[in-house]
C-alpha cells in the first residue's frame, strides 16, 4: 500500500511539475483575446486556417495567431494596421506586421483580417496600432491596443 501512495504522490508532483513548466511557456492565456474601444474591436486568436505556405510556430522560439479588427463606429478610410512586439533587455519595439486597406465600414461583412503571424515567445507584449481616416475628412487618427503574455 505505501509503494503504490508512494507511486501516486510522485506521479501527482510530475504533473505539477511538468504543468509549471508549460504555464511559463509565452503563450496567451485565454484565445480568443480581445480588446474593444468605441471605434474598434480587436481580437487575437489562434490561426484559424491552414495553408501549407503559412508559418508553423516553432517550439521555444514562436508561436503563431490570426489578428481580425472590426470597424465599430463610423465608416472610416486609409486604415493602417501595424503590430509591434517587445524585445528582451530593450525599450525598442520590433514591427511584425503592416497592413493597409483602402476603406474598413462599419457594416463590412469580411472586417481586416490577418490570418497567421509568428509572435516570439520572449515577447511579453504584442501592440496593435490602427491608424486611420473618417470618411471625407483629412484628419489622422489613432488607437493603440496593447495584449500582455503570461
Amino acid at each position: 500500500m505505501k509503494k503504490y501512495l508512494f507511486l501516486f504522490s510522485l506521479a501527482i508532483m510530475f504533473f505539477v511539475f511538468n504543468s509549471n513548466i508549460k504555464a511559463n511557456a509565452l503563450t496567451f492565456n485565454q484565445l480568443p483575446n480581445t480588446q474593444t474601444s468605441e471605434q474598434w474591436n480587436v481580437e487575437i486568436d489562434k490561426v484559424k486556417f491552414s495553408d501549407p505556405r503559412d508559418i508553423k510556430p516553432k517550439k521555444g522560439v514562436y508561436q503563431t495567431y490570426s489578428i481580425t479588427i472590426k470597424n465599430t463606429k463610423n465608416d472610416v478610410s486609409d486604415v493602417r494596421v501595424e503590430l509591434f512586439r517587445d524585445e528582451e533587455n530593450s525599450n525598442i519595439k520590433y514591427g511584425i506586421v503592416n497592413l493597409e486597406k483602402e476603406t474598413l465600414n462599419r457594416n463590412d461583412k469580411d472586417p481586416f483580417c490577418f490570418a497567421n503571424f509568428p509572435l516570439s515567445e520572449k515577447a511579453k507584449e504584442l501592440e496593435v496600432v490602427i491608424t486611420w481616416k473618417e470618411k471625407g475628412s483629412d484628419r489622422n487618427y489613432q488607437e493603440r491596443f496593447t495584449f500582455n503574455q503570461n
